[in-house]
Parts: structure tokens; C-alpha cells; sequence
């Protein structure tokens, strides 16, 4: 890789991180001038870091010329994640139906941990959120659909991702950490009904904590907590 090219997959890297993880929460501003004097970069990679940013959806324009950290609003909010749970469900049914290509240990591993983080005190988040996200990508590659994965991978943001267990209760997180158990029955199963079921239910779950008065549009997201 390239001197050029490798500051700007550095620079990418730990903006998307950032983004991610919310510590760059969305509406802040995020400006080539900064960001290159931070990374001790020229504005070069500072600005293909940035393309790839606004490629993955995590960044839209501001104003004329400045871009920030894309914001969600309600109904962008509701359409996106009852087409996450279409198109998880679908998913979670094709991998029912194909057992072959499932890694039940790998999946039993993922949902341990996130059961046991759950009964710790305070859990951890970030955690939990990493673990939920390989669990369901897993899933999603046992379908054996490649045009399904990457339709869900436009349609999944990831930051809500991390952002959902932070709006949930610690009651819901213990319920959600055991829908995975179930989810992982379903599968073991073989039944796709059961699977895509409890698969829609547990992601409009997520959902509805989202929306809910610790979710986005709570008065403390918008400062950033």
C-alpha cells in the first residue's frame, strides 16, 4: 500500500470508528482542516477518507461545502429498521433452511458472552454491540445469498447498532441477549417460520427502544451521551 493511500485508509479507519461508536455523534461537523492537522496529514487522504465515508452512508453534506455525521430522523428511523427486519428475517429463514452453512458453536459462543455481559454490572456496551453484530452478519452469510447480504449491508447502519443497547433498559437487554438463544433454536431447528419470527420481533424490538425516551431522539442524544 501506499504512503498516500495508507494515511487515508488510517484516517478512514478511525473516523468510521469514531462514527461508529458515537464519540463523533450525528450532526458534528467534520471539517478537512482539522482532521488533517490531527492525523499530521496533508488533506489528501483526509479527502478520499472522506469520500469512502459519505460511500458507506455515515457522512451527507452540510451546507455548500462542509459534510457532517448523517443524522437520522423518525421516519428514516422507522424505514429502516422494519426493512432491516424484512430482510433479517428472510435471511435468518434461508439459513434455517440451510444448515450446512451455519456455525452453530460460533453462534452459542457469541450469545454466551453476550448473556453473561448482560448480568454484569455496568455492562458493556460496546461489547455487547461488536458480539450482536458479528451474531447477525453470521446469519445473514448462512443464507447463502449474496445479493441479500449486500442489500442489508446498504440497509444496516451500524452506529444504530451500537447505539440501540444504550437505549435499552438493562431488563431489555437480558430479553434481547436471550432472543438470541431462541433464534439459535430456531435454527438448530430447521424451522424457518419460527426462525424469521423471532428474528422480525427481536429486531423491532430494537426498534422500538430506539424510539423510546433513553433512544436517538432523546433530549441527551443530541449532546452527544
Amino acid at each position: 500500500m501506499s504512503e498516500p493511500n495508507a494515511a487515508a485508509t488510517r484516517v478512514y479507519d478511525e473516523l468510521r470508528r469514531q462514527i461508529m461508536t458515537w464519540q463523533l455523534p450525528p450532526g458534528t461537523a467534520l471539517r478537512e482542516v482539522q482532521i488533517a492537522a490531527e492525523f499530521n496529514v496533508s488533506r489528501t487522504p483526509v479527502r478520499d477518507a472522506i469520500q469512502r465515508l459519505r460511500s458507506d452512508g455515515l457522512i451527507e453534506p452540510r451546507g455548500r461545502r462542509g459534510v457532517e455525521v448523517s443524522r437520522w430522523n423518525p421516519r428514516e428511523l422507522e424505514d429502516t429498521y422494519r426493512l432491516r427486519a424484512n430482510l433479517e428475517a428472510w435471511a435468518a429463514r434461508l439459513a434455517a433452511e440451510r444448515p450446512n452453512l451455519l456455525d452453530l458453536p460460533r453462534l452459542r459462543e457469541l450469545a454466551d458472552e453476550m448473556s453473561a455481559l448482560a448480568r454484569s454490572e455496568p455492562f458493556d456496551h460496546e461489547r455487547i454491540a461488536e458480539l450482536n453484530i458479528e451474531f447477525h452478519e453470521s446469519i445473514r452469510s448462512a443464507a447463502g445469498s449474496d445479493r441479500l447480504v449486500t442489500t442489508l449491508t446498504t440497509v444496516v447502519h451500524i452506529p444504530l447498532l451500537h447505539r440501540v443497547f444504550t437505549a435499552f433498559t438493562p431488563e431489555q437487554v437480558a430479553t434481547t441477549c436471550q432472543e438470541h438463544h431462541t433464534i439459535i433454536a430456531a435454527l438448530e431447528a430447521g424451522d424457518g417460520d419460527w426462525a424469521e419470527s423471532i428474528t422480525r420481533a427481536h429486531i423491532l424490538a430494537a426498534l422500538n427502544a430506539l424510539k423510546g425516551p433513553r433512544g436517538l431522539f432523546a433530549t441527551t442524544n443530541a449532546e452527544g451521551t
